[in-house]
């Protein structure tokens, strides 16, 4: 198993796998739930916060970039990849805080956790987004402060943090599918 696959593996259990477990814990209370989402929903917030911060500092450190640098064909594709998860990760947040706001109203403890459990993959796809971001930025950084030992070892990274972002993703995808069909039943 490579690294990028064991990083991946560790969100999926971290954020989502562990979430299932709780499902099984018939009885927890409404305002533990909550707690559990907001605790989910404030490491997200964090995460995209620090996103934020980096993309305006990206702004500048790109401004200092010539144009002509052989480096921008990867700023470009790191650009993309940034933007592509920082949309991602903002949506998700948003979708996080929708889902929890749900546990408190919810018509029975099992849906509550249903709630509890789809704010925590949101979160889960909101702060690896973030983290994305945070990487890609770093790259045009490097770029930008003429560190280019660096640039391998953060291509390296991004790649790791684009493969944990997918398997975060497919993660939410395969909560979601699970959960709709339990209701649609």
């Amino acid at each position: 198993m490579n690294r990028s696959s064991c990083i991946a593996l560790m969100a999926v259990v971290g954020l989502g796998l562990g979430s299932v477990l709780n499902v099984a814990v018939a009885g927890q209370s409404t305002d533990q739930l909550v707690a559990e989402a907001n605790k989910s929903i404030a490491a997200a917030e964090s995460a995209v916060e620090e996103a934020r911060a980096a993309i305006d500092s990206g702004k500048q450190f790109l401004a200092t970039i010539p144009d002509d640098s052989p480096a921008m064909g990867e700023i470009a594709e790191m650009l993309k990849a940034v933007k592509e998860n920082w949309v991602l990760a903002v949506s998700a947040l948003d979708g996080a805080k929708s889902s929890a706001s749900k546990i408190p109203s919810a018509s029975s403890p099992e849906i509550a956790e249903d709630y509890k459990l789809l704010t925590t993959v949101n979160a889960g796809v909101a702060l690896s987004g973030a983290k994305v971001a945070q990487t890609g930025l770093m790259y045009v950084e490097a770029v930008a402060n003429n560190k280019a030992e660096a640039l391998g070892i953060i291509k390296v990274a991004m790649q790791d943090s684009l493969d944990s972002a997918s398997q975060v993703q497919l993660n939410y995808e395969l909560v979601k599918k699970f959960i709709a069909e339990k209701y649609s039943k």
